[in-house]
């Protein structure tokens, strides 16, 4: 199959005249909050390619033309670099709409909100679309405080706590838990199946961590005047978080939350295959005829690299929340 690839840039198609001068294109799309990256690196033997402005969009697409493109991301110009020899330019972009306004400090007080109701509430404020997790979105949390912090960094702390992924991504902010393989629509992304002979390498590492069969959080009842158990899980070892919540369900979210990330990621898997455009950063990806990693991960982060040397996907996986069938 033959590798393809378009760039628009501002909206303008680009890939003829650059398609001759590639030397590598690479998307990489990362879950959790770090944006995802494009880059691409351009042959300049003649100082014939003129230098893009930062700030420029570019959408990027890929795949094969016996079967087709698909959109990898929309992203924004940023660093430009021009070395040699031999001659090269190569632009990095970064997606997400990380708009000025979301860095901003702000000072506020959220009081018997659902964490539905903040990231709405800071989405509208931004001109941003909020697709929220129906799960941690009814978390009501009865008062927390956004001390001369910025709606994007409070968000992110929020979503640490409920193990959560706060992220804005073109026109949309996202607050949905991690490793439930969800798109920037919220969407189910469709599930990946990979047999031993789409895999080139491989490397599989279990480690101890996820061993806790419970997690325990406390929350201080004004009535009684002491500190109140909650725990998630059963059996012991059990991981007791610090601190004291104002409330039961406060408390509950925090040991969900904890319980869920020590269960997910008790195994990481890299895996270099033939390049597959529908590879994703949370999608869940399904092993097969590999003894020890057969079964299902969850797509951490995914490289796609596109070069003189073909297409390939680079792909960083864990097990995800829960004991699925065929992970130890």
């Amino acid at each position: 199959m033959q590798p393809v690839f378009k760039i628009l840039a501002d909206s303008k198609d680009v890939t003829a005249k650059i398609a001759d001068r590639l030397i590598r294109l690479t998307v990489t799309d990362e879950a959790g909050q770090t944006s995802d990256a494009v880059e691409i690196e351009l042959d300049n033997r003649d100082g014939a390619i003129a230098v893009p402005r930062t700030g420029a969009e570019l959408e990027v697409f890929m795949g094969y033309s016996e079967s087709g493109m698909k959109r990898m991301g929309l992203f924004t110009a940023g660093d430009i670099t021009l070395s040699g020899p031999p001659d090269s330019l190569t632009i990095q972009g970064h997606a997400a709409n990380m708009r000025i306004s979301l860095k901003a400090p702000h000072t506020k007080s959220w009081d018997q909100k659902t964490i539905s109701d903040i990231v709405s509430t800071i989405a509208a404020e931004h001109g941003l679309i909020p697709i929220v997790g129906s799960d941690c979105g009814r978390v009501l949390l009865e008062h927390i405080d956004q001390t001369e912090e910025s709606d994007l960094h409070f968000l992110t702390r929020l979503a640490k706590d409920h193990d959560a992924v706060a992220k804005p991504v073109e026109n949309r902010l996202l607050f949905v838990p991690r490793g439930q393989a969800k798109s920037a629509s919220g969407m189910k992304l469709p599930a990946i199946s990979l047999t031993r002979t789409d895999i080139n390498r491989w490397n599989m590492t279990a480690s101890s961590r996820g061993k806790y069969q419970s997690a325990k959080a406390y929350w201080h009842s004004l009535d009684d005047a002491k500190r109140i158990p909650i725990t998630v899980g059963s059996g012991s070892p059990c991981f007791n978080l610090s601190g004291t919540y104002s409330t039961p369900a406060q408390a509950r979210a925090a040991a969900q939350a904890k319980y869920d990330q020590l269960q997910r990621g008790t195994a990481r898997l890299t895996i270099t295959t033939g390049g597959n455009p529908k590879i994703a950063a949370e999608c869940s990806l399904k092993v097969t005829g590999v003894a020890g990693l057969e079964g299902h991960w969850v797509v951490k982060r995914v490289v796609h690299e596109l070069s003189d040397s073909g297409y390939v996907s680079r792909i960083e996986g864990e097990t995800p929340t829960g004991k699925p069938k065929g992970i130890v």
